[in-house]
C-alpha cells in the first residue's frame, strides 16, 4: 500500500469519526431540547424513589427484604406487567426522532445536515440506547438509595444487595436494547401511535397469543419458549430463588418463557441486532411518504 493510499483511508476513517460525533451530537441536542424528555425522566426518578420506600413495606423489624422484591422494585415490577414502566415512559422519546421527521416532513432536513441516513440512523441508536442505560442505572441508584434510607429509618435490616445485581443487569441490557427496538419499528411503520399500539399490544397479547398457537403444533411448541419479549422477561427474572414454589411458579408463568436469564438476554439482543438492520434498511432505502 503506497502512502499516498494510506493517507486517503486515514482521512477517510477521521471524516467518518468526526460525521458520528457531529451526528450524536446533533441527535443529543434535539432529544435534551424536548421538555417531554426532562417530564419523563423526572417521571422515572420519582418512580424509582416511591418503588425504593414502598420496598421495605411489610417487612418486619430487624428483618430485610428479599432480593426478589428488591429486584421487582428496580424493574418496577417488570415481570407482571410484562415490560418495565419505566420501558413504557421511554416510548414516546424513543420513537419521536424517527415518527417526528417524517410526519412533519423534517427528514431531509437531517439528512442534508448529517450528510448521510446510515450516519443518522446509526446517531439515534446510539443516543437511544444511552437514554436507556441512564434510566436503567439512574433508577437502579434512586431505588438502592430510597430503599436503604426507608429501612434504615424503620430499623430494619438491609437486603443481600449483592444477590440484586444479575437483576440489574438484566434489566440494563432490556432497557439498553428498548429504544433501539422502538426507534427500528417507528422507521418501519413510520408513525409514533402505530409503533407504540404495536410495542405495547405484542408483548402483552400478541405473544402470548403466539405461544399458545406454538404450544398446540407438533415440533414447533419449543419455539414458544423463545419468542423475543418472554426471552426478555426471562433475563430479568433472578432472584426468584428467593421464593416460594407457589410464587416462583407465579413468576415463570408471567415470563411466559423457561430460558435462563443469560439465554434469554442472548436472544431479546440478537432479536434487537434483527430490528435495528431492519430499521437501517427502511431509514436508508425508503423516502418520506
Amino acid at each position: 500500500m503506497s502512502p499516498t493510499t494510506l493517507s486517503l483511508d486515514t482521512d477517510a476513517s477521521v471524516t467518518r469519526s468526526t460525521a458520528m460525533q457531529r451526528a450524536i451530537r446533533y441527535e443529543w441536542r434535539h432529544l435534551t431540547a424536548l421538555r417531554s424528555t426532562w417530564i419523563l425522566l423526572g417521571a422515572v426518578a420519582a418512580l424509582s424513589l416511591l418503588a425504593g420506600v414502598t420496598a421495605s413495606f411489610g417487612v418486619g423489624s430487624g428483618t430485610a427484604p428479599s432480593a426478589w422484591s428488591m429486584v421487582t422494585a428496580i424493574q418496577m415490577d417488570a415481570i407482571s406487567m410484562q415490560i418495565p414502566l419505566s420501558a413504557l415512559l421511554l416510548l414516546p422519546l424513543a420513537s419521536g426522532p424517527v415518527a417526528t421527521e417524517f410526519s412533519r416532513g423534517t427528514a431531509r432536513t437531517t439528512w442534508l445536515t448529517l450528510a448521510s441516513r446510515r450516519t443518522a440512523f446509526v446517531a439515534k441508536l446510539l443516543v437511544g440506547g444511552a437514554l436507556g442505560a441512564l434510566s436503567a442505572l439512574g433508577g437502579t441508584a434512586l431505588v438502592a438509595m430510597s430503599a436503604s434510607t426507608a429501612l434504615a429509618l424503620a430499623g430494619k435490616a438491609q437486603p443481600t444487595w449483592t444477590q440484586t445485581l444479575p437483576g440489574v443487569l438484566g434489566y440494563t441490557a432490556f432497557m439498553v436494547c428498548w429504544p433501539l427496538i422502538v426507534t427500528s419499528v417507528a422507521t418501519v411503520v413510520r408513525s409514533r401511535i402505530a409503533a407504540a399500539l404495536l410495542l405495547v399490544l405484542w408483548p402483552l397479547l400478541g405473544e402470548r397469543i403466539a405461544g399458545i398457537l406454538l404450544s398446540l403444533g407438533p415440533g414447533v411448541d419449543v419455539l414458544a419458549g423463545w419468542l423475543p419479549f418472554g426471552a426478555g422477561r426471562a433475563a430479568m427474572a433472578t432472584g426468584t430463588d428467593t421464593l416460594t414454589s407457589a410464587d416462583r411458579a407465579l413468576v415463570e408463568t408471567f415470563v411466559g418463557s423457561d430460558l435462563s436469564a443469560g439465554t434469554g438476554a442472548a436472544v431479546f439482543i440478537c432479536f434487537t441486532i434483527v430490528l435495528a438492520i431492519i430499521g437501517a434498511w427502511s431509514y436508508t432505502k425508503k423516502d418520506p411518504r
